[in-house]
């Protein structure tokens, strides 16, 4: 058995235990690795199920200068890239304990930098240096959504445990979402931050699906402006209540009317009007003229 793997889940037993190895199995590899005498039957599940579990696990794991890799979907990474996202991370590995590389870098032709996340036991701060972005964040933060997307086409140094804690967003953020994914698209903006989004908040709650940072891109590509009030219209009502969606948003159609007729061009103030009509009302109720 590979001891460094060994070692790994011995370090980590709530990953393992009870969802790959129970509980005997886990102290059955813990009187291995320590040399301590097994029973008959300790021997007879260390050599069958176990060390069928093991196999499993290790195949997971690439090893190289005798530094261990976990990658996250390596079909979806360029190979010269995934020979270089090893070198950084062997580089980082020396400063830091966790370390894992994701974004663009690894599966895009283009990417502006290099992301590369630090997992500390606490705190959040980001810094640039040259090309390379790197985010520093706690192993609570790493289980939110957007680490967790970025975590599924990665090179790490350490298996990254999948465990995601959604926060449902409040209505106004997904409002403002939605209105910057807008004027993202009308402008035809490189990176639409907000449109995208808007597109993943939707996958992971209306669709209760992670998409990965490359599936996002894609996405984003194809998505067009009559999508966006689709994703919002869907969202809204997944998340909210009709009764608490009508105060709300009956309210700020009234901030709308008077926005339409002072501020130019209003296009689309207009289709913010019209969506939210059609949300709460199931039509709009009139059809205003863009300026």
């Amino acid at each position: 058995m590979n001891e460094k793997i060994l070692k790994i889940i011995l370090g980590k037993k709530k990953l393992f235990v009870p969802m790959i190895f129970t509980e005997k199995q886990f102290n059955i590899l813990g009187k291995y690795i320590n040399h301590i005498r097994l029973s008959n039957a300790e021997k007879k599940s260390l050599y069958t199920s176990i060390k069928k579990k093991m196999e499993a696990l290790e195949s997971f794991l690439i090893e190289q200068q005798d530094r261990q890799y976990f990658i996250n979907n390596p079909g979806d990474i360029i190979p010269s890239r995934l020979a270089e996202a090893k070198r950084i991370v062997e580089s980082y590995s020396k400063r830091y304990d966790k370390v894992f590389i994701a974004g663009s870098f690894l599966f895009s032709k283009e990417f502006n930098d290099i992301d590369i996340f630090v997992v500390m036991k606490r705190g959040y701060k980001e810094k640039q240096e040259k090309n390379k972005h790197i985010i520093f964040l706690s192993e609570k933060r790493l289980a939110s959504p957007i680490f967790q997307s970025a975590s599924a086409i990665s090179v790490s140094n350490f298996l990254i445990a999948k465990r995601l804690e959604k926060k449902k967003p409040s209505l106004s953020e997904l409002m403002t979402m939605y209105h910057e994914a807008v004027i993202e698209r009308v402008r035809n903006e490189e990176r639409p931050e907000a449109l995208r989004g808007l597109i993943f908040d939707y996958h992971l709650f209306c669709r209760d699906e992670l998409i990965s940072g490359k599936q996002l891109k894609e996405i984003s590509k194809k998505t067009k402006l009559d999508e966006l009030d689709v994703l919002i219209k869907g969202l809204c009502k997944k998340l909210f209540s009709i009764t608490y969606l009508y105060v709300e948003v009956h309210t700020y159609i009234k901030t709308l009317d008077e926005s339409i007729k002072n501020i130019k061009p209003n296009s689309h103030l207009i289709r913010f009007k019209n969506t939210y009509e059609e949300m709460i009302y199931g039509r709009p109720k009139h059809k205003a003229k863009a300026a």
